[in-house]
């Protein structure tokens, strides 16, 4: 019972605690590390990432700004590279995150990479540019007033069909600073 109660107190204290810093008029700053489900980096990305398979290795790097125009919602834009062995692609995001509850986020955002003739041992890709519709959910655990640690599961839904027909799910494991 005892732990039950300390949840509980944890959990209010959460909720209250983070409630200032996702009001109106506050900034966030955000990047993360991205770990693929499904193996293959396809999805452009605006985070931290590392996936090497049979010498050919990938990573990218990124990170997240926001601005909240109201209490717990905020308009997003994000941009990234990747490097797939040697060839680059430019990544961007545009998109809206919600905290429900000021500390489980929700986010919903356009996802989009520049890809010019890129030869990997995973296949060449002279294709056109991809575009996904991401959908992201959440937990803001709060290390401090003004930074949390929000791990989260995404799947990103191509709109592109000529890149790709497939979706990709993520677990991403975001920081965010909130000014």
């Amino acid at each position: 019972m005892k732990n039950f109660i300390l949840s509980i107190l944890i959990i209010a204290a959460a909720t209250s605690y983070s409630h200032a810093q996702t009001e109106k008029g506050s900034i966030q700053l955000e990047t993360g590390f991205t770990s693929f489900v499904e193996g293959l980096q396809r999805a452009p990305n605006t985070g931290f990432s590392l996936f090497s398979l049979d010498g050919t290795t990938l990573w990218s790097i990124g990170a997240e700004g926001g601005y909240f125009i109201e209490d717990n919602f905020a308009l997003k834009a994000g941009v990234g590279y990747t490097d797939f062995d040697g060839s680059g692609s430019f990544s961007y995001k545009i998109g809206a995150k919600y905290y429900a509850g000021g500390v489980a986020p929700f986010q919903l955002d356009l996802t989009g990479a520049t890809i010019e003739d890129i030869e990997t041992g995973f296949g060449d890709f002279d294709s056109p540019d991809p575009l996904y519709l991401g959908l992201q959910g959440g937990y803001a655990i709060f290390l401090a007033d003004n930074i949390s640690f929000e791990p989260s599961l995404r799947y990103n839904i191509s709109l592109n069909d000529d890149f790709s027909d497939e979706g990709i799910f993520e677990l991403r494991f975001g920081f965010v600073i909130f000014l």
